[in-house]
């Protein structure tokens, strides 16, 4: 649909100036302004500045201060002064009474003047130079020009002055005249500058320059330091003269030597002309807040003309379509709310909108646009077609593959291509033109002439169809949506609805202006008419409105008016002609209904519904607001009417009851005989008090026990009420109601005694909940209770379980040992989360789970690690060593799980041992001062446990232990007992580590300073082999083990030193229990030689050698003096295996015989002995070679202690 509103401009006022009597001047108008609140005009005549008023022209008053010609005029921006410039070469500075306030002079005549619209400073500009002045300086500022200056302007925001020179440049200078910026922009002088009043969407500033090259420029300013062009330069056909905006800052006005005003946009679009005038205009300027444009020439001519803008506008539906700012085109969607812009750059001359189409009509071309049609909301509007000439017609109309342009009595139908298709020439001059739709290619017209006739034209049709026939022409014409009825409005503003296959009048009206179908309801228009909107529905009167504007659009309850120039979506409800219909016609109530209306009216039809039985009309209104409770209402009245048992009284009592109308449902259905309802219904709202009495006014108090008591209890809990609640449950004897009451409460008690009351074969349920609320509140007595009234045994295991009751839980398992997997197993977990690590062993292995008691031991080392508790740690391991030690069956002989688990033993072991020895390192790292209160002893035991560490690990890596702590303890120990090789050891490794910054320093100066010691280790500290007597270094990276004879350093794990203790093993044919007595025997101190020995063979002397023989081993000895060591059979047994072992890795410990072991004091000989853990473990022995050194065996873990050592760690609590 298409609304013809363009540009249009008239003369408001004229007036010519006649010459002046003097002959040295002329009628020439050089300069006009409007004041600023534009009621008055100046205009610079001759020697003379004149005031005419703004409406009439007419003239008031004039001034004269210049001896020539007033070259220049300008309001300040507060409207108290104004100035006048002249070629006399002075400026002269008015009040608004017309006093004279200031004057000063240039050098050269004045040129311009612009006043500053911040801060009413003001600019006079001449042919040299252009000053400043004022209102708080007594002296104007003057600076030099380098060439001519002939316009300038200030920037909106007052804080930059664009100077337009001769030369042709422009010069940009800041509020005091400061150079910014200059742009050459011509070689022809620039006449007119204009800044935009508005910046819009932008912190820079718009300036229009005008030059005598015919041209136009747009420049942005950024910042005030550069010039950037907008677009290209715009060809004029003239010089400019004079440039002015609106105040808008929209459109722009140019005057110059065409004559003419012309009208342009901010970006440069030439709009149109606005008039024409008697000569060259000298000067424009647009009325303040209003699109009123003065225009003077060098004739004398004055005249103002009103340029008023219409936008064009197209509707289809709820798409709104409008030109803006005449060159873009504006496209909102009237319901979703959302708006695109097109720009199109160009003079907006038409606009046509239906479905996904959109043709926007430029003075050269015409555009089509696009839209995705299967998505009803898209507004991404696309370039689709370009018909690229230009089209002279009075309007267009635009179709799915077609535009129709009509122009007097022709309709043409072009292709998108711009061929016309066909052509209709209708008998009169068309007055009015509207799609109403149909198929693509076949779509229909309804086309108004002004001879009255209405037709029907169809683009696939040569012919048009004659409609409606009325003498009055036809102004505007709309047909319904079942193509039944015409609705017309002719020039009087009468309305005529004409049925238009009989061609009958149905209705009319006069003082109309507008009118329209609704789309989606064939029998509703809406018109309006003296500020007046109608809605007119079938026969039935029509309903009113104030509002106003013109109907244009009507759908659904969606009414499209169109006021000054602007479209507005209106709801209307329908509630008015809705009630009309409800009482006699439900479908066509429902239909309007379907258009708009509230939610207590579609309630109403669907109750109205109900009642007359129409049940599908009934639950078709209450699904359109979702009442769930009136839907069900329906299906069970439905339901009950099929069955014949609707009864209409109790339906409309509870329609009433539905409403919230309680009382008059209760009257209702009482008077109808169905009391018992209204009690029923009183008691499901918790009126207890209406339902008693009902129940005695009508005789139905028998009905009202246990139910009523059931739901008076409900409602007291509901009310927060507990105790009256639950005391109503019990009386009502809903017991599992009222120990929910209870237990929600935690009144135990209250629950117990109801537990006392119960039978166990009527109310397993309620005893089962009061058990539960006994638990969730830990009263482990009272669940127990429950549950043996139960009988549930297993329950009751359960029980035990949760809450740790494992005495009551382990005697219940005498008289049902089936519960023993699922009692051990939880107790073991917590006897292990108790550190009850043995009676946790033994329970796993009794819930048959020995692996879960490994898993909280390595969980309990790994934690003790991360904790840096690292006796803890070794103390863990030891216990993981025993429990992999209990698992082998048969050590002697062992089976690939037996060696697996050997293995672990082992690793456990040795890992026990180093977490033990790095404990005393960590403590001298983290806790210095455990160090410094036991003196050199800990010292030394941290020495030791350094170098076996060092010895042990290697390249090994532990978590937790931190080699940097193990080399630091070493080297500084090892310097403080002068073994300073071995302290250079330590540093030598320290500098392969990552070592912290704060520690760095120290350990660079101390690997110094150490390399100025000896590089060798004090005597004392150098382990001696008792079985090989080798002297060894203090550190042995392959093993803490002689390196000459591979015996293993047996340390003392308290002090971490070595002890005198050589390992042997009797000979495989000695059975165990013979090996102990022969132990046990007290030594012969008669053997004092091994010649007594029966089975080794003796050779007889030669030259002092001696020559033995021991089973199949051979060895040639030197005879000395008898000694000592002579008489010990072990010692001598031992260096003769000595002499039999090739190399270090060759050792095995010394083998010996039934002599050798009777010859042997118990109690230099100590026996590891793990078979209280593993049955089939060997027994290690080892003799102590010294025997004045008193050492302790820990016959639990196997560790060897100095004895007074051991009894100190046992004192201390650091024994294993």
């Amino acid at each position: 649909e298409i609304f013809k509103f363009k540009m249009r401009t008239k003369v408001a006022c004229h007036f010519q100036i006649p010459p002046p009597s003097d002959e040295n001047f002329t009628n020439t108008i050089y300069s006009v302004c409007f004041s600023p609140d534009g009621r008055n005009i100046l205009v610079a005549v001759g020697d003379r500045i004149f005031f005419y008023n703004a409406k009439t022209l007419e003239y008031e008053d004039s001034v004269r201060g210049h001896k020539s010609d007033v070259y220049c005029v300008a309001f300040s921006k507060d409207g108290l002064r104004f100035a006048s410039g002249s070629a006399d070469k002075t400026v002269v500075i008015w009040s608004i009474s017309k006093e004279g306030l200031l004057r000063y002079n240039h050098k050269d005549p004045i040129q311009f003047l612009a006043y500053n619209p911040v801060l009413n400073s003001l600019i006079s500009v001449t042919d040299g130079d252009f000053g400043l002045w004022t209102l708080d300086q007594s002296n104007v500022v003057k600076h030099d020009l380098p060439s001519k200056g002939l316009c300038a302007d200030w920037s909106p925001d007052g804080q930059l002055l664009a100077i337009g020179c001769f030369n042709g440049t422009v010069l940009l200078r800041d509020k005091n005249g400061g150079k910014l910026a200059e742009l050459m922009k011509s070689v022809s002088p620039i006449w007119t500058v204009q800044f935009c009043p508005k910046k819009f969407d932008t912190t820079d500033n718009t300036l229009a320059i005008g030059s005598w090259d015919e041209k136009l420029s747009i420049y942005s300013i950024a910042g005030g330091k550069s010039f950037n062009q907008i677009g290209l330069d715009k060809k004029l056909g003239f010089d400019p003269l004079s440039i002015s905006f609106f105040s808008g800052g929209h459109y722009m006005v140019i005057g110059g030597t065409n004559k003419k005003l012309t009208l342009w946009n901010k970006e440069g679009v030439k709009l149109g002309e606005i008039g024409e005038m008697n000569d060259w205009i000298f000067s424009c300027s647009v009325q303040s807040e209003t699109n009123k444009v003065l225009g003077s020439t060098n004739q004398g001519e004055l005249k103002i003309h009103d340029v008023e803008f219409k936008t064009v506008h197209g509707l289809y539906n709820e798409r709104y379509a409008h030109r803006d700012l005449m060159t873009d085109v504006i496209i909102q969607h009237l319901v979703s709310e959302t708006r695109v812009k097109i720009r199109c750059r160009d003079y907006i001359r038409r606009i046509s909108i239906y479905k996904d189409r959109l043709a926007v009509q430029l003075p050269e071309k015409l555009i089509i646009y696009t839209v995705n049609p299967e998505d009803p909301l898209d507004m991404k509007y696309k370039a689709y077609r370009k018909i690229s000439k230009k089209l002279e017609c009075e309007d267009l109309l635009v179709l799915e593959h077609h535009i129709i342009l009509y122009k007097g009595k022709t309709l043409q139908l072009l292709n998108f291509s711009g061929a016309i298709e066909r052509e209709w020439i209708m008998d009169s001059e068309i007055g009015y033109s509207k799609v109403i739709g149909g198929p693509p290619k076949k779509e229909g017209l309804i086309v108004g002439l002004k001879d009255g006739s209405i037709f029907k034209v169809f683009v696939d049709n040569a012919f048009p169809i004659l409609l409606i026939k009325q003498s009055t022409a036809i102004k505007s014409v709309d047909i319904n949506a079942n193509r039944e009825k015409v609705a017309v409005v002719d020039e009087f503003n009468n309305l005529f609805i004409y049925d238009s296959i009989s061609k009958k009048l149905l209705h009319q009206e006069t003082n109309v202006e507008s009118v329209s179908w609704n789309l989606e309801m064939d029998e509703m228009l809406a018109y309006t008419g003296d500020g007046q909107l109608y809605i007119k529905t079938g026969d039935l009167s029509p309903s009113s409105q104030r509002m106003p504007g013109e109907v244009v659009g009507f759908k659904g309850s969606k009414i499209f008016t169109l006021f000054d120039g602007s479209m507005t979506a209106i709801d209307v409800p329908q509630s008015g002609t809705f009630y009309q219909y409800l009482q006699k016609d439900f479908k066509m109530a429902y239909k309007i209904a379907c258009l708009g209306v509230t939610e207590q009216d579609w309630r109403s039809l669907g109750i109205e519904a109900l009642k007359a039985n129409d049940f599908d009309m009934s639950k078709r209104a209450f699904a359109r607001i979702r009442d769930l409770k009136f839907l069900d209402l329906c299906e069970k009245s439905e339901n009950a009417h099929r069955r014949r048992e609707l009864n209409k009284f109790e339906l409309e009592g509870e329609i009433l009851c539905y409403l919230g109308k309680f009382k008059e449902a209760s009257l209702l259905l009482c008077k109808n005989n169905l009391a018992k309802k209204a009690i029923n219904m009183y008691t499901l709202l918790r009126k207890f008090k209406e339902a008693k009495e009902v129940a005695q006014k009508y005789g139905q108090g028998d009905i009202m026990d246990d139910e009523m008591i059931l739901n008076q209890a409900r409602d007291e809990e509901d009310n927060g009420n507990w105790k009256e609640s639950a005391s109503l449950y019990i009386k009502c004897k809903h017991f599992k109601e009222a120990i929910d009451v209870y237990g929600k409460k935690g009144v135990l008690d209250s629950i117990l005694n109801i537990l006392k009351i119960l039978d166990k074969d009527k109310h397993n349920e309620e005893i089962q909940l009061c058990a539960r609320y006994f638990k969730e509140m830990d009263n482990h007595t009272y669940a127990k209770q429950a549950l043996l009234k139960l009988g549930d045994i297993k329950g009751l295991m359960a029980l035990h379980i949760e809450f740790h009751q494992w005495d009551e839980a382990l005697n219940q398992l005498k008289t049902h040992p089936q519960f023993a997997d699922k009692v051990y197993l939880p107790y073991a977990d917590w006897l292990a989360a108790n550190d009850r690590f043995e009676e946790a062993q033994a329970a796993y292995k009794k819930a048959k789970k020995p692996d879960l008691a490994l898993r909280i031991i390595e969980f309990l080392t790994k934690n003790a690690v991360i904790e840096k508790r690292f006796k803890d740690a070794a103390k863990y391991l030891f216990i993981l060593a025993c429990e992999h030690l209990k698992m082998v069956e048969d050590a002697v002989h062992p089976s690939p799980e037996d060696l697996k688990n050997l293995k672990r033993f082992e690793e456990s072991s040795k890992k026990a041992e180093i977490y033990h020895a790095y404990d005393h390192v960590h403590k001298l790292i983290e806790d210095p001062y455990h160090s410094m209160v036991h003196g050199s002893l800990i010292n030394e035991t941290i020495f030791n446990s350094s170098r076996f560490l060092v010895n042990t690990i290697s390249s090994q890596s532990l978590p937790g232990i931190n080699k940097v702590y193990i080399y630091y303890a070493l080297s500084l120990l090892g310097s403080k007992f002068e073994a300073f090789r071995t302290a250079r050891f330590g540093y030598e490794k320290l500098q392969t580590l990552k070592i912290s910054p704060e520690w760095q320093e120290e350990i660079d100066l101390a690997a110094l300073k150490i390399r100025c010691k000896p590089f060798s280790d004090k005597e004392q500290y150098q382990p001696i082999c008792n079985r090989c007597m080798n002297v060894n270094a203090l550190i042995n990276q392959n093993g803490d083990h002689c390196t000459a004879c591979g015996h293993p350093f047996i340390r003392n794990f308290v002090g971490f030193d070595t002890l005198p203790l050589v390992e042997f093993v009797p000979e495989t044919r000695i059975p165990l229990p013979n090996v102990l007595e022969l132990l046990k025997e007290e030594p012969d101190e008669s053997v004092s030689t091994p010649s007594s020995r029966p089975s080794q063979r003796t050779k007889p002397e030669t030259d002092g050698w001696k020559e033995n023989i021991y089973g199949e081993e051979q060895t040639l000895t030197f005879n000395q003096q008898n000694n000592e060591e002579d008489n010990d059979l072990f010692t001598q047994r031992m260096l003769e295996w000595l002499e039999t072992q090739v190399t270090a890795d060759s050792y095995r410990p010394v083998e010996v015989n039934e002599e050798i072991l009777r010859s042997l004091r118990f109690s230099e000989v100590f026996m590891i002995d793990l078979r209280h853990i593993c049955k089939s473990y060997p027994i290690r022995f080892f003799r102590n070679v010294i025997p004045d050194i008193s050492i302790g065996l820990c016959d639990n873990s196997g560790k060897f202690y100095l004895q007074d050592e051991y009894e100190f760690a046992n004192i201390e609590g650091n024994e294993w």
